[in-house]
């Protein structure tokens, strides 16, 4: 395996033909994939007996579902040098997801760990996939959903030093355009949301999107607010031609 890969795991909520979902994946295996001694896709579906509403786990079946999940790893990483891609969660199922070299002796181990848990019914898949297309077609995140990661990975950064996420300060996003036209549009609409521009760049070494602006706001940065007001930002950067490039503040900790 290459030097560079380093596990990254990490969570996103998205929605999967109408229905909720919830994602759990190592976002470094991007770095590596595909990888040529890993080019199968074991895939283990297990239905859950007590699903919610929602099509999540309660919390007491997440418990077993989790030590269904290590039982099912400890018995395909190691023994066959599988890869834990990820799992997902939707309507009712659980569902792992890994990748190996072509032994189909697995399934037979899977269906011995199973049989542990003979109250549950599952479906076991066993797949070429050389392009990794499961990874990065359905596991991946999207661009916007990347930018939800982000921005909960930094208000748990702020919360983590204690910062007060209800106390309003400034915050600064950063937008890049491709032109002039574009970026100038942008600011007419960001200000009627009583945004000012603070910054104004120009970087020709960008060669797709070479202008820069920086944005700022006196907000709350807990991750309810953060989200509402980045997503907005984010749309409206996309209706004009625009990316938008992620915020930053300083930290509070006291109301002085």
């Amino acid at each position: 395996m290459k030097t560079e890969y380093k596990a990254n795991w990490d969570f996103y909520f998205t929605e999967l033909d109408g229905s909720p979902a919830s994602m759990y994946l190592d976002l470094g295996l991007n770095k590596i994939a595909p990888l040529s001694d890993k080019n199968y896709l074991l895939t283990i579906i297990i239905t859950m007996n007590d699903p919610q509403d929602n099509g999540f786990s309660s919390k007491e079946e997440s418990e077993i579902l989790f030590g269904i999940e290590d039982k099912i790893s400890d018995a395909v990483t190691k023994p066959f040098g599988a890869l834990f891609a990820g799992r997902e969660t939707c309507d009712g199922a659980r569902i792992f997801y890994f990748y190996a070299a072509n032994n189909k002796e697995m399934k037979k181990t899977v269906k011995d760990v199973m049989n542990e848990f003979s109250n549950y019914e599952y479906e076991i898949y066993f797949e070429a996939d050389s392009k990794w297309d499961q990874y990065f077609k359905h596991l991946y995140p999207t661009k916007y959903e990347m930018h939800t990661i982000m921005n909960r990975r930094v208000v748990e950064h702020l919360s983590s030093k204690g910062d007060i996420l209800t106390v309003t300060r400034d915050v600064d996003h950063y937008i890049y355009f491709k032109s002039e036209e574009n970026k100038n549009s942008f600011i007419e609409e960001a200000k009627k949301l009583d945004y000012r521009v603070t910054s104004e760049r120009k970087d020709e070494a960008r060669k797709d999107f070479p202008l820069s602006i920086r944005l700022t706001r006196n907000d709350p940065v807990t991750y309810h607010d953060v989200l509402d007001y980045t997503s907005l930002l984010y749309d409206l950067a996309e209706q004009h031609g625009g990316n938008y490039d992620g915020w930053e503040t300083k930290l509070i900790t006291n109301k002085k």
